[in-house]
C-alpha cells in the first residue's frame, strides 16, 4: 500500500527542481509535466508539484508549491529516512 505525504513549500517550481538532486542523492529521476518520478531499485516515488500562487505577507510575495509524495514499495522507516534527507536539503531558514 502506498504511503502518501504532502508538504507546502515556499519556493518556485524551478527552485524545487534545482534542489532536487541534492535532496534525493544519486537516485534516478525524471520530470514529466507536474510530476517527478524517482526510481530506487524496485521502489518508486512520485512527487507531484501544484502551484499554490503566492503568499502575501505585507510587502513580501512568497511563491508557494504544494508537494505531494507517493511512496510505493517503501517501508515507513525508509519513507521517514528519505523525508529527513529531503527536508534537510530543502529547508529554508530566515536570518
Amino acid at each position: 500500500m502506498p504511503i502518501k505525504l504532502s508538504r507546502e513549500m515556499q519556493l518556485t517550481r524551478g527552485e524545487f527542481l534545482r534542489e532536487l538532486p541534492k535532496a534525493i542523492g544519486n537516485l534516478e529521476h525524471q520530470v514529466a509535466g507536474d510530476k517527478v518520478i524517482i526510481t530506487d531499485g524496485d521502489r518508486r516515488l512520485e512527487i507531484r508539484l501544484v502551484d499554490e500562487g503566492t503568499l502575501d505577507v505585507g510587502s513580501l510575495h512568497l511563491p508557494m508549491e504544494e508537494v505531494d509524495f507517493e511512496f510505493m514499495g517503501y517501508t515507513q522507516e525508509e519513507t521517514d529516512a528519505f523525508m529527513a534527507r529531503f527536508d534537510h536539503h530543502t529547508q529554508r531558514t530566515g536570518g
